[in-house]
């Protein structure tokens, strides 16, 4: 029912080429009924939201988001990313030396989670952000049941965030994206259907995908000590590898597992000959690409500064490019650079990592480390 592409060049096309869709319309094997009513990933490829719509549809719902998160506004966010990096890093100096430490639920989450909830204007509260955050797990996690991922997509999530925009109302809250995309719904631009699926993609894109880049960059460092003693070279000769660090991690295991689904509007060749027909769906297994050894030789090493890492395509391309690339990065940089500042010895717990059960997201379910011997 469903095809595969294999390189970057292939992923490259099928997800910026208009002649492949978002729209589920575009899938023959959907027109005809031949998809089952239980197939767990139908009613979230069937909705009509900021990852399943094309052209103007697409960019209405868009838009709030991409102003919310644009150059300026990121740029202003730097100093609120450092106080956050700071107060994680003083929690983290009070462990005793020597102990373990899960670095994934105490440095790499809650960062990128303050961070997008503090855009979305949302309380100071580490109740709602902590239920936020199991929500958005609940909603990627391939192991949940049909039933179990419908209760939280379309039942659980819409509540919480509902009942948040209430409050908001309530206390005369603005300039914020939450409000932004409210005002578009009382403008009639939006509905409230489309507010809530906005704020549910907001909400899981802004903080799962960052905490993995975090993570993976550290490990990456951790376990290739050649590329650690590279980096440790270029700061002290006045340099900042801390951009191609993240480049490094984006390509070595990109945060997204897989970019589910384009549908080919019309028979197209592809790189190497390959020909998708009209109506076929495509999945991108964007994590296997990222290894594609035709364009990033020797895949599995992670090296920072490698002259092709800017060709990685972790944040998507096309329309549909993830806007919040420039927050994750900057995000990342100043995560990695003031914890391997504050913590020089920091070492990898000799325990193999353990994968989130997750079609969408690529990531572990935690990161043991010691901070100092």
């Amino acid at each position: 029912m469903a095809k595969a592409v294999t390189t970057r060049e292939t992923a490259s096309l099928v997800m910026s080429d208009p002649r492949f869709a978002k729209d589920i319309e575009h899938w023959g094997a959907y027109q005809r009924g031949e998809i089952p009513a239980d197939w767990p990933l139908l009613f979230i490829v069937e909705g009509r939201g900021l990852l399943t719509t094309d052209g103007e549809a697409h960019r209405r719902l868009r838009l709030p988001v991409q102003r919310a998160i644009s150059p300026r506004r990121v740029k202003a966010l730097r100093p609120r990313v450092e106080e956050i990096v700071e107060r994680l890093l003083a929690g983290l100096a009070e462990l005793p030396p020597g102990e373990e430490t899960d670095l994934r639920a105490g440095y790499a989450l809650p960062l990128p989670l303050d961070v997008i909830c503090d855009l979305l204007g949302l309380p100071d509260d580490g109740d709602v952000r902590h239920e936020l955050h199991e929500l958005s797990a609940a909603a990627m996690n391939s192991e949940a049941t049909v039933a179990e991922v419908k209760a939280t997509v379309a039942e659980r999530f819409p509540a919480a965030l509902a009942a948040l925009i209430e409050r908001k109302r309530a206390a005369g809250d603005r300039d914020d994206l939450t409000m932004d995309l409210v005002d578009a719904m009382d403008a009639g631009e939006l509905s409230e259907a489309e507010v809530l699926g906005n704020l549910i993609t907001t909400v899981i894109g802004g903080h799962e995908t960052t905490v993995n880049l975090i993570c993976h960059a550290v490990r990456g460092l951790l376990t290739h000590p050649e590329a650690m003693a590279a980096v440790r070279a270029r700061e002290s000769a006045g340099d900042d590898p801390w951009p191609d660090v993240v480049e490094e991690a984006l390509r070595w295991e990109s945060p997204t597992r897989h970019i589910m689904f384009r549908y080919a509007t019309e028979d197209v060749t592809v790189p190497g000959g390959a020909v998708i027909h009209a109506g076929e769906a495509v999945l991108v297994p964007i994590a296997a690409i990222q290894r594609c050894p035709f364009t990033f030789p020797d895949p599995d090493t992670f090296r920072p500064g490698r002259p092709e890492a800017g060709r990685h395509i972790a944040f998507g391309v096309g329309a549909h490019r993830c806007p919040g690339a420039p927050l994750a990065r900057l995000e990342a940089e100043i995560a990695l650079r003031r914890l391997f500042a504050a913590f020089p010895d920091l070492t990898l717990v000799d325990r193999p990592p353990v994968r989130v059960p997750s079609l969408g997201i690529n990531g572990h379910h935690e990161l043991p480390v010691v901070l100092r011997g």
